[in-house]
């Protein structure tokens, strides 16, 4: 059904939802003092990594990627309400999806309000998913 992919262990599973936590506070931290671009970064790896517990929690799998686009997508195969979502809310979850590469590879500088209405959308994504 899903060729080239590893099937997980379902006790593997919750590590993602614990990872998630984590990169969640840390974003909390890192935008509570100051430093953007890695508030900007951890609030990427939440999305992703909440994506990919439900991926693996659904059907015990998730592609190999970065890429929220990708995710969605796959997600949107379970429910097409996720592709709504992601329809709805394009422009920031690209922008969530650059911070990714930007925050972490080139000189990008993040402002408080910018990484303030990340942070906005990914308490709303929580509570959309929950």
């Amino acid at each position: 059904m899903f060729p080239n992919v590893d099937l997980l262990m379902r006790e593997d599973i919750d590590v993602f939802l614990r990872k998630a936590e984590k990169f969640d506070s840390a974003a909390r931290y890192f935008l509570s003092e100051g430093v953007y671009d890695l508030a900007a970064f951890h609030i990427e790896q939440t999305l992703q990594l909440y994506l990919k517990y439900i991926l693996a929690k659904v059907i015990g799998y998730f592609p190999k990627t970065h890429s929220l686009t990708k995710l969605f997508r796959e997600l949107s195969k379970i429910d097409e309400d996720f592709m709504r979502f992601y329809q709805e809310n394009e422009i920031i979850l690209k922008d969530i999806e650059d911070a990714y590469i930007l925050s972490k590879y080139f000189p990008r500088e993040y402002s408080e309000s910018e990484v303030k209405a990340l942070d906005r959308f990914k308490e709303r994504f929580k509570r959309w998913i929950s």
